[in-house]
């Protein structure tokens, strides 16, 4: 990878022997030059303002089962900053595909260097698809995830069929989501549906 030792790397986690465990093995990595750590939900905000580190590895639980887009929102990271979750527990794993990558408490030290390279060479376009629905793709998953026909959509949005057809291609390329209940989970997580306006499907 080029130029080594240049990464900073802020890892947020409550639980004092877990975030020292995994700050100690980023810190052995070569890329990395810096691992903060964040052991507070409060000072999240001001230490990231200060740092701009070039990825961000969160335990999701942190902030209410958070998505990416979410987390982005609320700590004003600039776009091209990668969030990785940090995973310990069973969630489904829907939820993960939300952010750049994710690192398990059980990975070995090849395993997290590999995450790592993977997101500092490939992960930002993975993160643009992610974030690149357009208006008309998101109102397009919302009548989706309530159950409604290709038909009943397109006369909902006075679009044609084909249209309709072609928006919901387009979003599962992006999103590299394929079934109506992932797209589901996809939707209540980036608060684009409230989960009692949804009509389940088999």
């Amino acid at each position: 990878m080029p130029h080594n030792k240049n990464k900073i790397l802020a890892v947020a986690e409550t639980s004092y022997i877990i975030r020292k465990g995994l700050a100690n093995a980023l810190s052995q990595l070569d890329m990395v030059a810096k691992v903060i750590e964040i052991k507070t939900i409060e000072d999240i905000n001001y230490q990231l303002d200060i740092i701009q580190p070039d990825a961000l590895i969160i335990n999701p639980m942190l902030m209410g089962h958070t998505s990416k887009s979410d987390i982005r929102h609320q700590l004003s990271l600039p776009k091209d900053a990668i969030v990785i979750a940090f995973v310990y527990n069973l969630i489904d794993e829907q939820f993960y595909r939300q952010y750049d990558a994710v690192i398990r408490i059980n990975d070995t030290e090849t395993k997290i260097k590999d995450t790592l390279v993977d997101c500092f060479t490939k992960g930002q376009d993975k993160a643009s698809d992610l974030e690149g629905l357009s208006d008309r793709e998101k109102e397009i998953l919302v009548s989706v995830v309530k159950g409604m026909s290709n038909k009943e959509i397109a006369d909902h949005h006075n679009i044609s069929i084909h249209t309709v057809i072609t928006h919901r291609r387009n979003m599962a390329r992006k999103l590299k989501i394929h079934s109506i209940s992932g797209l589901t989970i996809y939707a209540i997580i980036n608060k684009l549906v409230d989960i009692s306006e949804i009509k389940y499907q088999d």
